[in-house]
């Protein structure tokens, strides 16, 4: 491949991943404010990472005709930051009522202690927020099959190299525009504020646009 094809490439590459995911350094920011004593920031960058690679996998697989996945359904996953909105509304919603009470039942306590206690040793070999992000981010990104399938279907294998060389940088790249923009203290104020009402919506407006805009509900 000459220097003018590869160049070609790198740009391409740089602007289709630009196109397809700047929506991502928004919910990359919300993933970022929510950081604490059980989401960390490795969980979302490796998250991060994790969901991109297997859009770029299924998309690859798909263009030399190998996948097994329905592409045309993949718009369904927009169920995933759903459930998560709504399971972070709800887990907000419980832990203000068992605060708000002076004393909480016993029998509660102890199960919420024994549920804690398992989620605590699950969490040394598997990472579930880490997970969370992943999902998210193959939900968000599902419409960018769209794209990339096309595209990599006209590559060769040392285009396609450097184009998954490029998209792994630019996830990299974006994680820091993410993990800068959570740092804005207008946007850190009030997504602190408002964390309980903002959050869950944001993530059901993700996969309400995602199950729309994949057109699966029509």
């Amino acid at each position: 491949m000459g220097g003018c094809a590869m160049l070609g490439t790198v740009i391409t590459s740089i602007m289709s991943f630009i196109g397809t995911n700047v929506d991502d350094t928004f919910v990359l920011a919300v993933w970022f404010a929510q950081v604490g004593e059980r989401l960390k920031r490795r969980d979302i960058i490796f998250g991060q990472f994790l969901g991109f690679e297997i859009l770029v996998l299924v998309s690859v697989l798909a263009a030399y005709g190998l996948s097994f996945l329905p592409t045309d359904q993949v718009g369904w996953l927009g169920v995933i930051p759903i459930f998560i909105g709504v399971r972070r509304w709800w887990t907000h919603r419980f832990a203000r009522q068992i605060k708000s009470e002076t004393e909480a039942p016993r029998r509660t306590v102890q199960a919420q202690a024994r549920l804690e206690t398992k989620l605590a040793h699950l969490g040394k070999w598997f990472r579930p927020q880490l997970l969370s992000v992943a999902l998210v981010t193959i939900s968000n990104g599902a419409g960018n099959l769209t794209v990339y399938i096309p595209l990599f279907t006209e590559y060769s294998v040392s285009e396609l190299v450097i184009t998954i060389i490029v998209f792994t940088i630019m996830t990299g790249v974006w994680c820091y525009i993410g993990y800068r923009i959570a740092g804005l203290p207008y946007v850190k104020t009030k997504l602190e504020r408002y964390e309980a009402i903002l959050i869950p919506v944001i993530f059901i407006a993700i996969g309400i646009y995602v199950l729309v805009e994949s057109g699966v509900l029509t």
